[in-house]
């Protein structure tokens, strides 16, 4: 995520996605999710925020490369102070679409919707972990959800494409067929189901991440048009689909992974990411049910 735009576009290549560049705005985060929250995310020091430099070299790079999409990512790209500034220089550097990660809670305040949509955001990408308030403002830690409900009606009126995830976690696996059913029925998007990423001493890790055979059994009966699949093993479920927006598929593909033993032979290991090496630390690898040659 850190390298500078060529080898990128090659990095990308050799994972098999689409030619894009990746820009990443470190800057103050408005949530504060239990799995997420430290100093360095809610509250860094502006020397940490990106510089403008670095967004700049980036950006005018693309000159030589002629990359389409541009993929906007980081803690909250919308509280950092360049922003509009780095939609400007995209645009006459050649990216002609971006899609922005997001919490999706500024999109909420009147015309901010418009106004990035007519800067050249084409897609938001925004993580949603319940269709209970209740239970989503206590994974955020701040209540937010009706914001968020707000925000992405407001995105789907001025017609930015909406992509939406989720992590699977213990507290909120019983809530997946409602959230699923809450984003196809309201915003016509599928949800993107994802493994938690550790993070040594911010969260409890091995006791809030669901077993492969949990989540197995939470999204069984799910229409595969409700949700589907992003950063786990093939075997996981395999007839349904895969993937979501690029810029949340670049980031859970930096997961530290693994492909035990067990899948060796596997058919599918060409093309499986593999096991979270925190999951398979944690539960081995008898849950993974290789695919027959």
């Amino acid at each position: 995520m850190a390298a500078e735009l060529p080898e990128q576009a090659r990095i990308l290549a050799e994972w098999g996605l689409p030619r894009a560049g990746l820009l990443i705005l470190m800057s103050p985060c408005e949530n504060r999710c239990f799995f997420c929250a430290q100093p360095a995310v809610t509250h860094p020091p502006e020397a940490d925020w990106t510089p403008w430099a670095r967004v700049e070299r980036l950006l005018r790079a693309n000159h030589d490369l002629g990359l389409d999409l541009l993929c906007i990512g980081g803690t909250e790209p919308l509280t950092h102070p360049s922003f509009a500034r780095a939609l400007d220089l995209a645009r006459t550097a050649g990216f002609s679409s971006v899609q922005l990660m997001t919490s999706g809670l500024r999109l909420a305040q009147p015309d901010e919707a418009k106004r990035w949509k007519t800067a050249g955001i084409t897609h938001v990408a925004v993580p949603i972990y319940s269709a209970e308030a209740a239970v989503h403002d206590a994974v955020c830690g701040t209540p937010c959800h009706s914001r968020l409900l707000e925000g992405l009606d407001r995105a789907q009126e001025v017609g930015l494409q909406i992509s939406l995830h989720t992590l699977a976690l213990n507290r909120t696996l019983e809530e997946l067929p409602a959230l699923a059913a809450l984003c196809q029925d309201r915003w016509r998007s599928t949800i993107a189901l994802a493994p938690p990423r550790p993070k040594d001493g911010v969260w409890d890790f091995a006791a809030e991440a669901p077993s492969l055979a949990a989540v197995a059994a939470a999204i069984d009966g799910i229409p595969h048009d409700r949700l589907s699949l992003m950063g786990w093993p093939v075997c996981l479920d395999a007839d349904r689909p895969r993937g979501g927006a690029l810029v949340m598929s670049l980031y859970f593909q930096g997961q530290d992974r693994v492909q035990p033993d067990v899948c060796t032979g596997c058919a599918a290991r060409s093309h499986c990411p593999g096991l979270v090496t925190a999951l398979h630390d944690r539960d081995g690898a008898g849950q993974l049910q290789p695919q027959a040659t």
